[in-house]
């Protein structure tokens, strides 16, 4: 019997399951309560966003966090991992909570855009620290270049709005 990760030629029943270390699985816990968080926060900015435009892109990062956490939970289960709790889908607020004087889209975005940073710090940290599983390796690099992509777009949907700081030019002499 031949064993390639988790491609098996051969009898079956003589194969392994595969095994993470316990850092590993923390890690798969960790990153999955902290996109849950993320993706809690994401569906008020949807809530809060006046403009058409950012609506669409929260939209598409909704569906790009709701992929993310498939995976993960995908690997849990692959690996029996205990699924961290999450926070409930609906919480009930004061009306003054939904004020939306107190947030404007140009914040929503900076919120978002550091999210990206955050989101794509932690994937490399957890790419360089999952020693043994290829596959949970390649899994936090894909997510690095995806998240990277959606900050890309945030990035550039901001400098249209003006949305970006403007620093003074550096001058040497």
């Amino acid at each position: 019997m031949v064993q390639i990760g988790n491609f098996h030629i051969g009898k079956g029943e003589s194969s392994t399951k595969p095994k993470i270390d316990i850092g590993e699985a923390f890690i798969l816990s960790q990153q999955l309560y902290y996109r849950h968080v993320c993706l809690a926060k994401t569906k008020h900015y949807h809530k809060w966003a006046k403009d058409t435009e950012l609506k669409a892109l929260i939209t598409t990062g909704k569906k790009y966090l709701e992929k993310e956490i498939g995976m993960l939970e995908e690997q849990m289960d692959k690996y029996n991992v205990a699924q961290p709790t999450r926070s409930p889908e609906s919480v009930k607020v004061t009306e003054s909570a939904n004020d939306t004087s107190l947030i404007n889209d140009q914040l929503i975005m900076e919120s978002i855009r550091d999210g990206c940073v955050a989101a794509i710090q932690r994937n490399l940290r957890n790419a360089i620290a999952v020693l043994h599983s290829d596959s949970l390796r390649v899994m936090f690099i894909d997510f690095v270049k995806e998240e990277a992509d959606v900050m890309l777009q945030c990035c550039k949907y901001a400098k249209a709005k003006g949305w970006l700081p403007v620093y003074p030019i550096y001058n040497p002499d």
